[in-house]
């Protein structure tokens, strides 16, 4: 059984590899999947200390199942942080943006935007309809934005005026 299912991940592997219109790019770079922000002692002391006391403060007042509910949380935010970025290639090619084995038709994509604020925020966004309504935020690296924005102008519509969201700020502002 075990086999099979190797078996299986290798199939499905050599089929996400293999070339595609998608591979015939336009433009093309790597960056990363996300930014990784630098976290000091200072910083994980204190990430500590607030996991320690909202625990403890949870089950003083009788809520045993949010006190485990936060230091699950705690620990699965560590274990998803442990690695490193990996670089991937984004490629935007005449039928859509493919994103290392991720694929985004340019019918799926209502819009893109960029923010481009360097050395803080370089990131190309684009609006997927699918089943749901998705947001994808593409790191720019060291790409020209201007090109990327003529080219996709071209293909889909630019929100214009957006700009990082509230989410993404606390997360660069805080490090998580």
């Amino acid at each position: 059984m075990l086999k099979k299912i190797k078996m299986h991940r290798k199939v499905i592997q050599a089929l996400e590899n293999r070339p595609s219109s998608y591979d015939d790019s336009q433009v093309e770079w790597i960056a990363p999947e996300y930014i990784r922000h630098y976290r000091g002692n200072v910083w994980k002391t204190i990430s500590f200390a607030i996991v320690v006391i909202s625990a403890i403060l949870a089950f003083l007042y009788g809520s045993w199942t949010f006190s485990l509910a936060i230091i699950t949380s705690a620990v699965v935010y560590y274990i998803v942080h442990i690695e490193h970025p990996k670089e991937v290639t984004i490629k935007i090619s005449k039928i859509g943006i493919k994103v290392g084995s991720r694929k985004y038709a340019f019918t799926r994509i209502k819009g893109f935007w960029t923010i481009y604020d360097p050395p803080y925020v370089r990131t190309l966004h684009i609006r997927v309809a699918g089943e749901m309504i998705t947001d994808i935020t593409i790191q720019l690296g060291q790409q020209d934005p201007a090109e990327v924005r003529e080219l996709l102008m071209s293909k889909i519509p630019e929100f214009e005026g957006k700009t990082e969201n509230l989410s993404d700020l606390f997360i660069r502002l805080f490090r998580l």
